[in-house]
């Protein structure tokens, strides 16, 4: 609907409320309207201007864009044309324009080398003579300095070598008067030690000859002992015993004594056994007549307390005998490595050396008749051995008291002293 059939339809409503009015009122109400339709027709007309208004400004936009999207396509297509035509025609001047400084440049390093090298040739003659001037003045100079120095030090050092010659004359001094108090001591422990030894071996013969009368006193005991029994042959335990005794005399080592009083045994008793004692245990040595064989020997190894009658013999010093014949005196069973049988005597010996238990010698005849006197005869041979190795071991000991002065007497050169000399 348009404007004007608006407008009539209004007026047609106010002029039937016109009639229904009086006339001041109506002129009043017909002002009241003609203001409010002009007010209403001046903002109808605004609103169709600012609506006419934004469709020209966006038409005027729209085109506006399509013109200058247009424009940039056209302008860009050009700018591209130009732009690589003028890459090309700056590539080219570039390359004529490198050409030509290359060749511009190697004439120029050329002069430049050629006038450098002859600088630098004029340069290094220079240099060289003033090298050689000033090289010249400083070995001159330090030539000199070091004359003086090296004869400060040479004086320096020969007052030094002759306090330390001086020094070293008075300690060789020192040394010999030591050395011969020293010798004098060794030759005097020497004597003595030979004295020891001389003494030792008449210890051995007197001890040899008391072993022989205490084998015919054993021997008579033995006798008495046995007076149901036939007496042994006294001339046949004498010679084994005196060989055996003999036999121990030719040992040179401790080892040989043992070994020797294990198979001396092993003759006497149906079965012998030799342990060596270490603080409180017992190890075997060697083993004779045992079944089955004890072999390692080593193998046994026994506390005191385990080893029965061989420790007690350790531990008393004394021999000790078990078993049933006339004459047994400890409590102590056999030890475990026997297996003696009921019936059967055992007896422990021991070894002493210098009043110490070394060694222990055991022994029983295993339930069978074992050669005659054989506990007497055991007795016998193991305090013979122990005085071999007593001697064994003083002559060691002499020995090497010996040896040890005769080291010290070797003649000595004495200190070595500086610039090759001795005083």
């Amino acid at each position: 609907m348009g404007l004007e059939d608006t407008a009539q339809e209004r007026g047609a409503r106010l002029l039937e409320r016109l009639r229904q009015l009086n006339e001041p009122e109506i002129r009043g109400f017909v002002s009241y309207l003609l203001t409010a339709a002009a007010k209403e027709r001046a903002s109808v007309l605004e609103e169709h201007r600012r609506v006419a208004a934004d469709e020209q400004a966006r038409a005027v936009r729209d085109e506006g864009g399509r013109v200058r999207a247009e424009v940039e396509q056209a302008w860009a297509a050009k700018l591209r044309e130009a732009s690589a035509a003028a890459t090309e025609r700056h590539a080219a001047g570039l390359r004529e324009a490198q050409k030509l400084a290359d060749r511009q440049l190697s004439e120029k390093v050329t002069g430049v080398r050629a006038e450098g090298q002859r600088v630098l040739e004029a340069a290094l003659d220079a240099a060289r003579d003033e090298a050689d001037r000033t090289l010249a003045a400083r070995l001159d100079q330090q030539r000199g300095e070091a004359e003086r120095t090296l004869t400060a030090r040479l004086d320096q050092q020969r007052e030094e070598a002759e306090r330390t010659l001086q020094a070293a004359r008075d300690e060789a001094e020192t040394l010999a008067s030591r050395f011969e108090q020293e010798r004098e001591e060794a030759a005097q422990a020497l004597q003595a030690a030979r004295h020891e030894a001389e003494t030792l071996a008449a210890r051995l013969d007197q001890l040899r000859q008391e072993a022989e009368q205490t084998l015919v006193q054993a021997l008579a005991a033995a006798a008495a002992e046995m007076p149901q029994r036939e007496p042994p042959p006294i001339d046949g335990v004498v010679i084994r015993v005196r060989d055996g005794i003999r036999r121990l005399d030719r040992v040179s080592r401790l080892t040989e004594a043992l070994d020797a009083l294990g198979s001396l045994a092993a003759a006497e008793a149906s079965r012998a056994a030799v342990l060596t004692v270490e603080d409180d245990r017992v190890r075997g040595w060697s083993f004779s007549g045992f079944v089955p064989a004890v072999d390692p020997a080593h193998q046994v190894d026994l506390t005191l307390a385990d080893a029965g009658l061989v420790g007690h013999a350790v531990v008393t010093g004394e021999t000790q005998l078990v078993g049933t014949s006339a004459g047994s005196k400890s409590t102590a069973p056999a030890p475990g490595f026997a297996a003696l049988p009921a019936d059967g005597t055992a007896v422990a010996v021991p070894v002493m050396v210098g009043g110490e238990v070394m060694a222990v010698l055991y022994a029983d005849d295993g339930g069978r008749k074992p050669e005659a006197a054989w506990r007497q005869s055991l007795e016998i041979l193991a305090s013979h051995a122990g005085r071999c190795m007593e001697a064994l071991t003083a002559a060691r000991v002499a020995q090497l008291i010996g040896q040890d002065v005769g080291a010290m007497i070797v003649e000595e050169r004495g200190p070595t002293l500086p610039f090759g000399d001795t005083p």
